[in-house]
């Protein structure tokens, strides 16, 4: 099978959807398919240009943004559609819906079919940022959004959350529509795992490999940490965001600058060394602006790096974690409950054994590429099926 992997975003980035577009086309060719990928890195316009476009919209945030994406997108399709004759793909598989969107614009109705994998709904997640700039901005996502569900043959959402988003908020019917939880390559993450960081925390500590944007919840680490009675304990803080300086100044009001320690960006590869080190990995998220924490790879890498998972009990993470069994869930927002979980962690306890083995039962059976590979090419065949008929 030739199949067209495709997204707006430039890859590779810091972030899950880098991390998953990057192992589908690296599992789809070791079982022999042909890959080629198109990303938004590709696509990228001119400084000059881009100057051009803020002197004509005179200021006007809104317009010029709609203005720049939609050149973007022009771009992207030209990209495409020249791959797509000369490569002559049996499937193009986008994951966000500007991708999708575009193809539709440049294939119209025809062939190949149109494979969508919805990480997140794009107007929530922007709405979630701040980041739309004004009605025409607003409305340019959302009609791309409509387009791209529209002219899916097939949708794979990363959990039951983003499936309920497609069904009831885009009436997306949902026999399209398939539940494919984001994996990791077992091994691969293994591999990572075992080799040595620059970084060396001093131990023990706990791992929060988050943004620093208000859906990661972050704060709430930050806070559980002060209320945890072992003094010795730290707090290691990768990821970057807009919110450093205001959870650099938590930490200080609450005499924790000494224990808390804020890595900024770190490549995968020094990161994944962690994972084992650490006495558990924290994904504290919390609902923000209609956005639930869908399946995070951070919770997967745990489990497959040895390592405990405490999230917060909502979205895909509530799906991803047995609690007590392959990692601890606690209430969204509540810091006195993550501290109680993450004291449970630490040391060497009957329970931190069993979450340890119940982790790796379950990431070998469910959340290995193998299973996600076979699941994903599943959909395609539905999508090819379809397009014949």
């Amino acid at each position: 099978m030739k199949v067209l992997l495709a997204t707006q975003q430039v890859i590779p980035h810091e972030g899950g959807l880098s991390t998953h577009m990057v192992d589908l086309a690296a599992g789809l060719e070791r079982l022999g398919h042909e890959v080629r990928l198109i990303h938004g890195g590709q696509a990228s316009g001119s400084g000059l240009a881009r100057i051009g476009r803020m002197a004509a919209s005179l200021g006007d945030l809104d317009r010029y943004v709609c203005w720049s994406m939609g050149a973007l997108l022009r771009r992207l399709g030209g990209l495409l559609l020249r791959e797509i004759e000369a490569f002559a793909p049996d499937l193009v598989h986008c994951h966000d819906p500007y991708a999708a969107a575009t193809v539709a614009g440049v294939i119209g109705s025809g062939s190949p079919p149109v494979v969508e994998t919805v990480h997140g709904p794009a107007l929530y997640e922007a709405q979630m940022g701040n980041s739309i700039r004004g009605p025409r901005h607003r409305n340019f996502i959302l009609d791309c959004e409509q387009r791209a569900f529209a002219a899916a043959r097939r949708l794979i959402a990363v959990d039951s959350g983003q499936a309920a988003i497609l069904r009831n908020d885009y009436g997306v019917d949902g026999s399209r529509i398939t539940v494919i939880f984001n994996c990791v390559n077992v091994a691969e993450v293994r591999r990572l795992a075992a080799a040595d960081s620059p970084l060396r925390p001093v131990e023990p500590f706990f791992l929060v490999p988050r943004r620093l944007v208000p859906k990661t919840g972050v704060r709430y680490a930050i806070e559980a940490l002060a209320r945890m009675q072992q003094t010795n304990v730290r707090l290691v803080i990768a990821g970057q965001g807009p919110l450093r300086g205001e959870l650099e100044a938590l930490a200080n009001s609450l005499g924790l600058a000494g224990r808390t320690r804020f890595l900024g960006s770190v490549p995968r590869a020094q990161l994944l060394p962690l994972f084992p080190r650490a006495a558990a990995v924290i994904v504290p998220s919390v609902p923000e602006s209609g956005v639930v924490e869908a399946t995070s790879l951070a919770v997967t890498e745990a489990m497959a790096a040895g390592t405990i998972p405490i999230a917060s009990n909502i979205g895909g993470l509530a799906e991803l974690i047995q609690n007590e069994q392959t990692g601890l869930l606690v209430p969204p927002a509540d810091p006195g409950a993550l501290a109680a979980a993450m004291a449970k962690a630490l040391g060497d306890s009957p329970l931190r054994r069993r979450l340890l083995g119940g982790a790796k039962e379950k990431v070998e059976a469910d959340y290995d590429t193998h299973a996600w590979l076979e699941k994903t090419i599943a959909v395609y065949r539905q999508a090819l099926a379809e397009a014949r008929n």
